[in-house]
């Protein structure tokens, strides 16, 4: 049963990997591609949100932004200038400082000047007035999409027992991602929305809900064991859901802008949107479903 697990699991990997139609590369190498890296780079992210100060994983937080907003314009704005990608990172990681150190009094401000710098910015940069409108909206989307949403790992983690938190959200979202592979592999008969994401399933949908639960409860009874069961349940529910809307959301993204992944700064796993695309609407909704409905802290 196991080698039949197995075997079905790498036919899926090589037939995913396989429509890429990469030239010069095998599938055996793409797969190794993809493990050694996983193997190098997973680890030591792990122990320095465990072990490392809060400012760690802030730095962390900043340096995923960075990346991320760099390849959000790249995908969308191809032909901007890199006057307004600079000013568009730039202020996207503002934004994220503000958000995780700042209050809300001077929160509320900030997305007044993010308005006026972006006005400032395409009254002196802009050559055709026509297409200024969508320009302006995309530079505002990335600002939002990546540096506001992102930063609520920073806020998870600022909270008291904020690091079990950061590491819950991480292993309950993984889980999502890795059990809906696996139950998409094995079970996937129903397509989800092959518009946007043809290998995905309603099978794997289900497994990423029950995989969620299943590591959130674990994680929980080790780690977080004033967590009540029903609330843990709700969280792992909603993480993985969540996850799931957000890998779409980013693959519509791609779709729009015609490419297979955001960027190649992970050797085979594509760009940093790529990795953190289940991150960008399951972050903020642990961060408020804590905020507002957990009655005592670890």
């Amino acid at each position: 049963m196991l080698m039949q697990i197995a075997d079905c699991i790498l036919k899926n990997l090589k037939s995913e990997i396989l429509n890429l139609k990469l030239k010069g590369s095998s599938v055996d190498e793409i797969i190794k591609r993809k493990i050694w890296t996983a193997v190098f780079l997973v680890p030591p992210v792990i122990l320095l949100i465990a072990l490392g100060p809060p400012m760690v994983l802030v730095f962390m937080v900043l340096l995923a932004t960075f990346f991320g907003l760099r390849e959000f314009y790249t995908l969308s704005l191809p032909h901007s200038n890199w006057i307004e990608r600079f000013m568009g990172i730039g202020l996207g990681l503002v934004l994220s400082v503000v958000i995780s150190y700042g209050d809300v009094k001077v929160v509320s401000p900030l997305f007044v000047l993010l308005l006026l710098f972006l006005s400032i910015l395409f009254l002196s940069t802009s050559q055709n007035l026509p297409s200024t409108i969508s320009s302006m909206g995309i530079m505002l989307l990335g600002i939002f999409y990546v540096g506001f949403l992102l930063s609520h790992v920073s806020l998870v983690r600022n909270r008291v027992g904020g690091k079990e938190w950061v590491l819950f959200l991480i292993a309950t979202v993984w889980a999502g991602d890795i059990f809906a592979f696996l139950s998409g592999s094995l079970f996937g008969r129903h397509k989800l929305y092959p518009k946007i994401s043809p290998n995905k399933t309603y099978e794997g949908l289900g497994g990423a809900i029950i995989g969620s639960i299943i590591v959130a409860l674990a994680f929980a009874l080790l780690f977080i064991p004033k967590l009540e069961i029903g609330f843990c349940v709700l969280l792992a529910v909603g993480l993985g859901l969540l996850g799931q809307l957000g890998d779409f959301t980013e693959s519509m993204l791609k779709r729009s802008a015609q490419v297979k992944d955001s960027g190649s700064l992970i050797p085979g796993h594509g760009g940093m949107l790529d990795r953190l695309d289940s991150f960008l609407f399951s972050a903020p909704f642990l961060h408020y479903s804590l905020l507002y409905f957990l009655k005592e802290t670890p």
